[in-house]
């Protein structure tokens, strides 16, 4: 059966795997109340009550946008999967993922969508397994899947296109965190030739008692 976000997020959520999307962090299945909430997280939670109003702001649509600036996308604030549980509850990041995916299948023109068991296994390994992402880093990876930047589709559905595509994308990501390190430190290296000084200095200032 051909999976659409409606119905894999109702069999999700029959099966216990996804916050109601009214759910708000004072529910006794939330994981956090909002009172614990760390500040970050909070301020989402203000902008964006539910998992539902978050899901329609931060929308596939949305990738064209962030895609013109990757560096914000690596080094920026925005919420990582594992933390959208953390506001939002149990199954908050999966939830979230579906459309991500589904837009992905639709945009290359497969022939198979995936099936529900297909989709919902494939948001769940995501989430578990690349929590630490954050949701601007997943909409960059799919705009770059989309791009024709990794691995493609076959005209049917291959959930292990899009892992193995993500592990790609992983090493463009390490490449930028290296990236940043290197002018990080050749930075620091500019700063510490300004306040350098000679040798010779360094003896008559050590002479003088100015040292």
């Amino acid at each position: 059966m051909e999976a659409t976000i409606s119905t894999v997020l109702h069999q999700m959520e029959q099966d216990g795997n996804l916050p109601c999307k009214t759910q708000s962090n004072s529910s006794p299945n939330s994981l956090l109340v909002a009172t614990n909430l760390p500040s970050a997280l909070a301020k989402v939670k203000d902008r964006f009550p539910t998992i539902a109003e978050f899901m329609v702001a931060v929308n596939p649509d949305r990738q064209l946008q962030i895609s013109e600036h990757p560096e914000e996308c690596y080094f920026g604030q925005s919420p990582t999967l594992t933390s959208l549980n953390v506001i939002y509850g149990h199954g908050a990041a999966e939830s979230w993922l579906l459309p991500e995916i589904q837009d992905a299948c639709l945009f290359m023109g497969i022939k198979e969508m995936p099936d529900n068991y297909q989709a919902a296994k494939l948001v769940k390994i995501i989430a578990q397994q690349y929590g630490y992402l954050k949701v601007d880093e997943v909409q960059l990876f799919f705009f770059y899947f989309c791009s024709a930047r990794y691995r493609h589709f076959y005209n049917t559905f291959d959930p292990s296109i899009i892992i193995l595509s993500l592990r790609d994308f992983l090493r463009d990501r390490n490449r930028a965190y290296e990236e940043r390190e290197q002018r990080e430190r050749e930075r620091e290296r500019e700063e510490w030739k300004k306040n350098a000084i000679t040798h010779e200095e360094y003896l008559r200032r050590k002479e003088s008692g100015t040292l």
